[in-house]
């Protein structure tokens, strides 16, 4: 049969179902909506883009004067990069292009194929603007601290860096390439995928809805009479982390109803007469939950565990600012990501109490209590600070302390004390990753934190390394459950008989339950090390794709998907005797 017959069967068996007609005559029913929705994404990220090159231009106009007033007590090496600024204002040249662009693409049916090209060039120019607006100043950072400027110290993992880079930037990319595909695909399969997109977007805006509403109503109490710019900046930091919660069973739902609807108007059973195969029919939604998984993966690379541990910082602040206000004491907006750690230095026997550790590591610490011993173990010098941050630019690079009392010990132990308002020290071995990265939650680091641990603590006992190993391969399992739940809703979702579809519908949110609950458990097991890492976070996905490839292989040749009910009784009839 040829492709052009199997249209013509597929559009005969489809006439009667009168609600969709429309969109399989012309085709173009994503361009008739979705006209309004370039216009308001191009011109949201020219304004985005706008903004940030104001506080780019902010930042780089301070430099100067911040130099100015830090030459007495540090010799800063640079100023900062004019990149950022000038990369930033191309990129809003480049948006606003794109914004200019999108005003031309109208929706009608008559220009449906410049409409097209005009989209695709629109997505083109907003993908070059967002690589241009952070690719450069990203780049910048990574070789920085590649050469040893990095702010905290630490020795980064280049792989991951530069895995991380190339992540976002091909996700950025596939965004015009993806529309492209999408205008270029046949018929059916752009049937297909408009009619898993529209409940799955649907989904995702509701889910993350949902996640903000109950949050508001559980923490909205902590933030009364804060600044509601600090509110608002609560719930924009936790978008990485909603959306990839969301994802994975927006994905499930979406293909059980966009397919369950397909079945019941009949229409799977077109295709099918048509002469395409039930894996052909469901290919593009294979390509859509691996599309969604790489998506996924950018965001749980570094931004999702990041934002979990901001969040959690940014509570813990305003519970204490809560607090401070009650007793009537001074209220601060730092946001400290943990109280109370200890560091020890054997090598120069020296003892660090940090009071208040501050979310990024390069950022100032506070109540700082520390000890020197001499080579009895006896007290030499006591530090006791307010404030202590490094100095990573300077020359050489500094500890600076401030509101500092110094006790230095004499051979009596009589200590004699010295109040300072600013002390710098410039021959200590300790940075701010080396005192602090070990109080670091695995839950709140990215690839390119949990690569940099284990290879800074590689000979660590293996149950302390556990949760961090196991974390590691999570941050790449946890994706990909698109793909794995796009298996299971995809044959559940197609039904031959009315009655079927309700039991998709049970059958898949049953395989969700036992896919979260198996899934907790392992993980578990890997951070306590009871189980390896790899399989802690992976096995989950292997179960869930293999359940999805079975029910999939029944679909595929015709045959009803067994039922629980069969499968015990199957079992049983198996172990009775001959």
């Amino acid at each position: 049969m040829s492709q052009s017959t199997s249209h013509r069967i597929f559009q005969a068996l489809v006439a009667m179902n009168q609600r969709n007609i429309r969109f399989l005559t012309n085709g173009v029913l994503a361009l008739q909506q979705g006209h309004v929705s370039i216009k308001v994404a191009m011109v949201g990220l020219l304004v985005s883009l706008a903004m940030l090159l104001w506080n780019t231009w902010g930042t780089y106009e301070a430099g100067p004067r911040l130099v100015a007033s830090m030459s007495a007590t540090a010799e800063l090496k640079e100023i900062p990069s004019i990149a950022p600024l000038v990369s930033r204002g191309i990129a809003c040249f480049l948006a606003l292009i794109a914004a200019i662009l999108s005003f031309w693409v109208t929706g009608a049916e008559a220009k449906r194929s410049r409409d097209a090209s005009l989209i695709v060039t629109c997505l083109w120019f907003a993908a070059a603007a967002g690589l241009a607006a952070w690719l450069p100043a990203d780049i910048a950072q990574t070789m920085g601290a590649l050469s040893g400027k990095a702010l905290a110290g630490e020795t980064p993992s280049i792989a991951a860096y530069f895995g991380m880079l190339g992540l976002i930037s091909l996700v950025l990319i596939s965004i015009p390439v993806m529309a492209m595909v999408y205008f270029r695909l046949g018929l059916m399969d752009r049937y297909v995928v408009h009619n898993f997109l529209s409940p799955f977007s649907f989904s995702v805006l509701s889910f993350i809805s949902i996640i903000i509403i109950g949050d508001l109503t559980d923490n909205g109490g902590e933030f009364s009479g804060q600044p509601l710019s600090l509110l608002f900046t609560f719930y924009i930091v936790q978008i990485p982390f909603m959306v990839v919660f969301a994802t994975p069973i927006a994905v499930l739902l979406s293909g059980l109803f966009a397919l369950g609807k397909m079945s019941k108007s009949n229409e799977v059973i077109s295709m099918i007469g048509a002469g395409r195969s039930v894996v052909r029919i469901l290919m593009p939604l294979f390509v859509v939950g691996a599309y969604a998984s790489m998506v996924c993966l950018a965001f749980k690379f570094q931004w999702a565990p990041a934002s979990v541990g901001y969040k959690d910082a940014m509570l813990m602040t305003a519970r204490q600012d809560i607090k401070a206000k009650r007793s009537g004491d001074r209220i601060t907006r730092d946001i400290w990501a943990k109280r109370g750690w200890m560091h020890v230095n054997e090598a120069d026997r020296r003892t660090w109490f940090v009071g208040k550790i501050p979310y990024t590591l390069s950022d100032e610490m506070a109540d700082l209590f520390i000890f020197q011993m001499d080579e009895d173990d006896q007290p030499d010098q006591v530090w006791i600070a307010e404030r202590a941050h490094w100095v990573w630019n300077a020359d050489p690079s500094r500890w600076v302390f401030e509101k500092v009392r110094h006790f230095v010990y004499d051979e009596n132990q009589v200590p004699r004390i010295t109040a300072m308002d600013t002390l710098e020290i410039t021959d200590w071995s300790e940075t701010p990753w080396k005192v602090l990265s070990s109080s670091q939650n695995p839950e709140y680091l990215g690839i390119p934190g949990l690569t940099m641990y284990l290879n800074a603590n590689r000979d660590f006992e293996d149950r302390t390394l556990a949760p961090f190993r196991t974390n590691w391969w999570y941050v790449f399992a946890e994706p990909w459950s698109c793909m794995a739940l796009i298996l299971v809703s995809a044959p559940l979702g197609i039904v031959y008989s009315r009655r079927g579809s309700m039991a998709g519908v049970t059958g898949a949110i049953v395989i969700f339950a036992l896919m979260y609950l198996m899934r907790g458990t392992l993980l578990a097991l890997g951070q306590s090390n009871r189980m390896m890492p790899f399989f802690a976070a992976w096995s989950t996905n292997f179960a869930v794709a293999a359940t999805g490839l079975i029910l999939l292989w029944f679909r595929a040749r015709n045959r009803e998907l067994p039922t629980l009910k069969k499968l015990i009784s199957g079992m049983f009839r198996s172990k009775r005797p001959a």
